[in-house]
């Protein structure tokens, strides 16, 4: 079951990066994307850009489109395309026609192609004239797909695809506005791409463009796909582990019931080594087996997943096998087996034939310190193929010193439980005794079920346990500090004729605004920040432009973890606060400086303070905030607004998007639901591997009870003959199980909660609510479950003959 599902999941995950690498060009419109913010390339850029085989100019900037009567308006991605757009890969239109036929002037109106989703909206069809900002569109076409989709982020709205000269004549790309301006390049068959941008970055090192190659795949999706398959393979390894435990239970039971046959092999001469070598050929040979159907599994597993969910899966279609993740499931398979195994497989190492002849349901102690050599180096083989197929050092050393402690503690418990049970067992009611005893006499499953069921519930309850803070988050603490409204690209001199219609519209709402530019991390002190040297859990801090804004108090509810705010009339050197997660990663303390990059000027500030920001608040924050400057830059605004209810929503969006046309308003609600949408679509894999969990756990707790069922058959046989009566019997296997899964169940969940605890305030640190009605009623129905298990066991010796037993026959 684990190899199947790290081979399924694995597979999965190489045909998205197939599909990626293979689809690079056209998912970021060049061999090579460099973007600039608020101004397009100078005269010389453009020059240089030029040289290249093909050289294309993109514009993208969200603004408000509305229909010309004005009763319907949504917020926008606008993308503005010259004639010689796409470089690669095609713009499909339906109707089908031709790009420049669909956006070109006709009549003095300028077309376009928009999402079918905004002509839904706004109740158009192809034909209809769209107002845009200040700009008035004939939709001429459904945009079905476009090339360079890759290279940019999470949309807010629908897109429309317009003529770059049909931004000419309006002032929605007047310099200063936020533009994001892509220069997209095809270079000579043959060129190095990586050689081109180095030259690209010698001749203009302050031009501060964020550059894409096609060679890497589009930002960030690589990325997130690379993390989605390493957290899916951690998931898979927990499964291994569960499994990896029942392989050492079987191994036990199997020697247990092999101890005659060893002790003759002994006999006739056979080695130690021997011995434990052909009963390692046997447990491999049963795990390359296992492994071999799990292979088979996983990779129909994709396949299987593009038909159910063609929608949303469709690169599956008539897509290879993957050869890479299948030999990564097996080779965890393999190890995983072979370290579980040398665990029971050593206990045969070191003893003599007579003891194993005298001494039958005795636990064996010999050679521990080579079982001990042989189990470590097999955990080191299992720990070193974590770290190889990764390639996340930081995420694989957690997950290996988590998953060690974790079984580590379980065993401990295991042993621990059999111990605490022998000595209660001496005293208390009989029923009890009975049952305590079951747990501690030799032979019995306590520590291979402890330490099953304990990883199993473990995992359940972390992974369900985040998921409920999250989407509690988003539905219920989110909102509460979340604007209902947020308005993009106001211009200085609007905001105070923009606050006088807030209140005039909607006077009881509250507004914050914020002076607004984007500008870019460049030196720490006198070094220059190289890409190479960031952390990757902080690259979006410092990769390309962020978000910058000065003010003279701190911001609602922020936390100073270190250093003092400015005084509110401060006049003196530029001081600036960082986010504390941010500073820490980069080695930024109070007192350092740093320098960001503003349209080609340098702004140079020394770190006053640091603060602790929790991002998934959605407040209106900034990773750089600085004091308000003598001189202010050139920028722009943004606003947030509370509002009252939603009819006060409605008329406040509509009426600044009458008053101020290139303003871009954001409902802040419909994002949350993207957002809770996304955050259940990425954990049903994880509930999956949950699921997957609970299945290999029912099968290893059900074969460790099925090892030793013939020898507890045997001891209710006995018990019954000296006088137990059926009643008991069943009530004492029912306590037995009970008490061992309740223990389990309540180790368990304290340590679920713990590692779901440290996720969510690592993500969200005020974020936390303890729930306690996920790790309740996990522990409850297992403890219900193994107490049923305890009632159903005994019924087959309590219906047997006595004899059957007494006499040895078989049971049938």
């Amino acid at each position: 079951m684990g190899v199947a599902v790290i081979a399924a999941f694995g597979s999965l995950a190489g045909i998205v990066s197939d599909d990626v690498r293979d689809g690079a060009r056209a998912a970021v419109g060049g061999d090579v994307s460099l973007r600039l913010f608020h101004e397009p390339a100078d005269i010389e850029q453009r020059a240089f850009l030029e040289t290249a085989a093909a050289y294309s100019e993109v514009a993208e900037l969200r603004v408000p489109a509305r229909r010309v009567d004005g009763n319907a308006a949504t917020l926008v991605e606008l993308k503005a395309v010259d004639e010689r757009y796409p470089l690669y890969g095609t713009v499909v239109l339906e109707p089908p026609q031709p790009l420049d036929a669909a956006l070109g002037r006709r009549g003095g109106v300028w077309g376009a192609a928009a999402d079918p989703a905004l002509l839904e909206a706004l109740g158009l069809a192809p034909g209809d004239p769209l107002q845009i900002g200040p700009l008035k569109v004939a939709v001429r076409a459904r945009l079905v797909a476009e090339p360079g989709r890759g290279v940019q982020g999470f949309a807010l709205g629908p897109r429309v695809l317009v003529a770059r000269a049909a931004l000419d004549g309006t002032d929605l790309a007047a310099p200063g506005s936020p533009v994001y301006w892509y220069n997209l390049v095809r270079l000579a068959p043959g060129a190095d791409s990586g050689a081109w941008v180095v030259e690209a970055e010698r001749r203009f090192p302050d031009a501060g463009w964020r550059i894409v190659e096609a060679a890497d795949g589009p930002p960030g999706l690589e990325r997130v796909v690379q993390i989605g398959r390493v957290l899916l393979l951690l998931g898979g390894v927990s499964v291994l582990l569960i499994g990896g435990a029942g392989v050492a239970a079987a191994v036990t039971a199997h020697l247990a019931r092999r101890t005659e046959t060893v002790a003759v092999l002994k006999c006739l001469g056979a080695t130690e080594g021997l011995v434990a070598g052909v009963y390692f050929a046997q447990v491999m040979l049963a795990a390359a087996l296992g492994v071999a159907v799990g292979l088979v599994v996983g990779a129909a597993a994709p396949a299987v997943l593009g038909r159910l969910w063609p929608a949303a899966l469709p690169f599956v279609a008539g897509a290879s096998v993957q050869p890479a993740a299948l030999a990564t499931a097996a080779a965890f398979g393999l190890v995983t087996a072979a370290a579980f195994a040398l665990c029971s497989l050593g206990r045969v190492r070191g003893i003599g034939p007579q003891r194993l002849f005298r001494d039958l349901a005795a636990p064996v102690r010999g050679g521990r310190l080579r079982r001990a050599a042989l189990v470590a180096a097999a955990a080191l083989l299992l720990v070193g193929l974590l770290f190889a197929t990764t390639a996340m050092p930081l995420l694989a050393s957690l997950f290996a010193a988590a998953a060690g402690l974790a079984v580590a503690a379980f065993l401990l418990l295991g042993r621990l439980v059999a111990w605490a049970a022998g000595r209660c067992a001496r005293r208390g009611p009989p029923l009890m005794r009975l049952a305590l005893n079951g747990l501690s006499r030799p032979g019995a499953v306590t520590v291979p079920v402890v330490t099953v069921l304990g990883l199993c519930l473990t995992l359940l309850v972390a992974v369900k346990t985040i998921e409920d803070n999250a989407l509690h988050h988003l539905d219920e603490t989110v909102p509460q500090d979340a604007p209902d409204l947020a308005f993009l690209n106001l211009s200085p001199h609007e905001g105070p004729a923009f606050a006088a219609l807030v209140r005039r519209v909607a006077p009881g709402s509250r507004v914050e605004r914020r002076p607004f530019l984007h500008a870019r991390l460049t030196h720490l002190g006198a070094r220059p920040l190289l890409r190479e040297a960031v952390p990757r859990d902080v690259a979006w801090a410092v990769r390309g432009d962020r978000g910058v804004s000065w003010a003279a108090a701190p911001p609602p509810g922020a936390a100073i973890v270190e250093g003092g705010w400015w005084p509110a009339d401060h006049a003196g050197p530029q001081l600036v606060s960082v986010d504390a997660a941010v500073a820490r990663r980069l080695g930024i303390a109070v007192g350092d400086t740093i320098a960001l990059n503003h349209r080609g000027r340098r702004l140079t500030a020394t770190v006053a303070n640091l603060r602790r920001i929790d991002w998934s608040r959605l407040r209106l924050d900034f990773p750089f905030l600085l004091s308000p400057p003598a001189a202010p830059p050139d920028h722009r605004e943004i606003a947030a607004a509370w509002t009252s209810g939603p009819a006060e929503t409605a008329a406040l969006e509509a009426a600044v998007g009458a008053a101020f046309p290139a303003v871009a308003t954001v409902r802040v609600g419909p994002v949350l639901e993207r957002l809770r949408g996304a955050l259940l679509a990425a954990s049903r894999p994880l509930a999956l591997i949950a699921g997957a969990a609970v299945a290999a756990a029912v099968a290893v707790i059900a074969g460790s009870l099925a090892a030793t069922h013939r020898r507890r058959l045997r001891e209710l046989v006995l018990l019954k003959v000296v006088g137990a009566r059926p009643r008991q019997l069943m009530l004492a296997g029912m306590l037995e199980l009970a008490l061992l899964g309740l223990v389990t169940a309540a180790v368990a969940t304290l340590l679920g909660t713990l590692a779901a605890h440290a996720v969510v305030v690592r993500i969200a640190p005020d974020g936390w609510l303890f729930r306690p009605a996920v790790p309740l009623t996990v522990a409850a129905v297992a403890t219900a479950g193994m107490a049923l298990a305890g009632l159903w066991l005994p019924r087959r010796a309590l219906a047997a003959r006595p004899a059957e037993f007494l006499r040895g026959e078989p049971a049938g």
